[in-house]
């Protein structure tokens, strides 16, 4: 625990420093663009939400280990080069960051609420020393952050092992932050930290008694809470559905507040859809979240100019400059740029992994996603027949919430439908306002407004669906079902909560909060009792390891590959690491693995 705690307060100060630069170069920018045009009162946007600097210092830093990742291993000198560019920013920003930290209400300030901060700071680098490895981890993550230690990245690496081929930007952001090179083991803390952001964005629960009312981002907390309930177990493991799910609740969450706040500027928009972006970069499924950047790119276009477009420019840039690194990894891991999709073949590259062995990669993950184990037999599977099937074997709260969720969806065709209908009586009173429709406008501020519920809603359903009919497995998909759920139902509980008397919505907020804190109560009591089965003092001083398994070796151009005696693991150690004998299987593209790794054969 001890040694989680000093790599995450590492990774906080690099990262604030980082996002603390960008953001206030961004807004700066922004600042002077409004002031060059007609708006000469302009001033810097302010940000009022305490984790952004934070959550924007996560995206660059990944991108910077990325880009650096297809140049050396990242290690020591990766670390050392941080540290110089934070140093960098400090001094050119010294007086705003000591203002941002000390003199506005940050997180860091010290009263009853930074105490609630550090005290979930600590509850989870508990989680995070140890729980249950994911299986995966063991399999490939492992693996994957090991090669990026210690390589950075190889051609064709895919080829030794497919799951390999698995890219994700969460692992070149975990072996940044892994220690290795320090000699002792890899640290994989960085799944645990994204659950502390979203934990810490949770805590703004605690606001609805001081509010008196509840908003919809509330309910969109609720389903984060419990969600970090199930994972407090599991965030020991680097696995990347732990860090897609934190960011997509976190852009949601955010998202939603801003719209409560009523935040006019289009800044903060922009910055969430790019964070849309980079939950793509750590896992493909998120791919529908990009639908979000709708919202901001309305808001720039609907009133023309040069700043605006500018701003349309910048923000292009910025995604590109997210994703090219994503990209670029891709097709020199894999030779496909996005393994395992192959109906998009733009390259013909000597390490290319097999088209035939690519599309049973992605059969595969489709198959396993619905329930089966046997590829062959129930790999084309009718709709009718594995929808069914699939939904039976799910049990419990999950299979509720996917109730839920199709009374959800039911309940948002309602509400565009009528929205439309009455768009079109009023299209004459409403003019070119779309986002300010009068359709389910409360005075209440607790409502978020038509077009953003629509587009929040609508872009979590169509998140659920693509999961849906591609690899639905629960944990693949668990922020879509409790978010898709939350939103439109939370919706229409605003609607008719906002319709009662007050003496009726005191009662109800009032019950409201009492079911929020027994809940927690209890599951925070069930927390203890499963972790005191797997207490261990030595994991108050350090972290849990990757499991170890019985190895054996093959040698492939005299160079010495491992791989298990029996099942299909071999964790971290020893490396490099392949599930079975790959010596028939695999060739050097040159004289040793330095030069690449390709397929012998189809």
């Amino acid at each position: 625990m001890v040694a989680v705690l000093l790599i995450w307060v590492y990774v906080i100060i690099t990262t604030y420093i980082t996002g603390f630069g960008f953001l206030h170069f961004i807004a700066s920018w922004d600042c002077m663009k409004k002031q060059k045009s007609k708006d000469k009162t302009a001033k810097a946007y302010v940000n009022h939400y305490k984790e952004s600097n934070i959550v924007c210092g996560i995206v660059l830093v990944t991108v910077y280990a990325q880009i650096l990742s297809l140049f050396g291993g990242i290690g020591l000198s990766a670390n050392l080069l941080l540290i110089g560019i934070c140093a960098c920013i400090a001094v050119y920003y010294r007086d705003e960051l000591l203002d941002d930290l000390f003199h506005s209400g940050h997180i860091f300030t010290v009263d009853r609420n930074g105490l609630y901060y550090f005290l979930i700071f600590l509850l989870f680098a508990y989680g995070t020393s140890h729980g249950i490895m994911h299986y995966d981890s063991d399999l490939y993550h492992a693996q994957a952050i090991h090669w990026i230690e210690d390589y950075g990245i190889v051609k064709g690496l895919g080829n030794l092992h497919v799951r390999l081929a698995y890219n994700s930007a969460a692992f070149p952001l975990s072996a940044l932050y892994s220690m290795s090179f320090l000699g002792g083991k890899s640290y994989h803390v960085m799944a645990g930290f994204f659950a502390l952001i979203l934990a810490w964005q949770c805590l703004d629960l605690k606001n609805i008694a001081r509010r008196g009312h509840p908003v919809l981002s509330d309910f969109a907390r609720l389903a984060a809470i419990y969600y970090l309930f199930t994972v407090f177990d599991e965030i020991v493991s680097p696995a990347s559905d732990y860090f897609l799910s934190t960011i997509v609740f976190y852009v949601v969450i955010h998202w939603l507040d801003m719209n409560v706040r009523h935040e006019k500027s289009v800044l903060p928009y922009i910055l969430l859809s790019l964070l849309g972006v980079f939950a793509v970069t750590v896992k493909l499924s998120a791919a529908p979240m990009l639908l979000l950047s709708v919202v901001p790119i309305y808001k720039l276009l609907h009133n023309k100019n040069d700043k605006n477009s500018k701003a349309v420019g910048l923000s292009v840039l910025l995604a590109v400059i997210i994703a090219l690194p994503f990209f670029l990894r891709n097709i020199v891991i894999s030779g496909w740029i996005l393994y395992p999709v192959t109906f998009i073949d733009l390259f013909n590259c000597s390490w290319k992994i097999p088209k035939g062995l690519a599309q049973y990669d992605a059969l595969e993950i489709k198959t396993f996603g619905r329930g089966y184990n046997d590829v062959a037999k129930y790999g084309n599977v009718a709709l009718t027949q594995w929808l069914p099937e699939w939904f039976g074997k799910i049990t419990g709260i999950s299979k509720l919430m996917i109730i839920l969720d199709v009374v959800a969806i039911a309940l948002y065709i309602a509400i565009f439908v009528y929205f439309l209908i009455a768009f079109v009586r009023n299209k004459s009173s409403m003019g070119e306002k779309f986002g300010d429709s009068k359709v389910f406008v409360m005075s209440h501020r607790s409502m978020v407004n038509i077009a953003d519920f629509l587009t929040i809603g609508g872009t979590m359903i169509i998140c659920l669906l693509f999961w849906l009919f591609s690899a639905p497995l629960v944990r693949y998909g668990v922020v879509y079902i409790w978010m898709t759920a939350a939103i439109v139902l939370g919706r229409v509980f605003l609607i008719i909560y906002n319709r009662l008397g007050k003496s009726i919505t005191t009662w109800i907020l009032r019950g409201f909060v009492a079911v929020i804190c027994v809940w927690l109560f209890y599951k925070g009591a069930m927390l203890v009792k499963e972790d005191v089965a797997r207490f261990n003092p030595a994991y108050l001083l350090t972290q849990q390891d990757y499991g170890t398994y019985e190895v054996t070796t093959c040698e492939v151009d005299g160079f010495t590959f491992y791989y298990p005696t029996s099942g299909d693991q071999t964790g971290y150690e020893p490396f490099p690491s392949a599930t079975h004998d790959v010596s028939n299987e695999i060739t050097f593209i040159g004289k040793n693995i330095h030069d690449g790794i390709m397929s012998i054969g189809e």
